[in-house]
């Protein structure tokens, strides 16, 4: 797998920083754990602050292109939507109580 950064742009106002990059493998699309660890050696950024945000690849190509956030610090992911957090294992997914179901009053 290689990766290479196309572009990087600060958001002050949400703390991070919008990393564009392309994704060359040989087999099969990488893993969004296996993408987050290859970004963080190439941004020298730790691989907790970047949530893989979109990971896009084409049919019968061998490269994804893919956007990621990079946060300054960790207090910071809570601007981030929660479903990426949960996808990239940087939040624990809450679970809903069951309630129990009540049987239909008999007539």
């Amino acid at each position: 797998m290689e990766l290479s950064v196309d572009m990087r742009s600060k958001n002050e106002i949400l703390g991070r920083e919008d990393i564009t990059f392309t994704v060359k493998f040989d087999a099969a699309i990488p893993s969004r754990k296996q993408v987050r660890e290859a970004l963080s050696s190439a941004t020298g950024l730790p691989a907790g602050q970047i949530v893989l945000v979109r990971l896009r690849g084409g049919f019968g190509i061998r490269a994804a292109k893919g956007l990621a956030h990079a946060y300054a610090k960790v207090d910071d992911l809570k601007n981030e939507r929660r479903y990426l957090l949960i996808r990239d294992g940087l939040a624990q997914k809450e679970e809903k109580k069951a309630e129990a179901k009540k049987a239909p009053a008999k007539k």
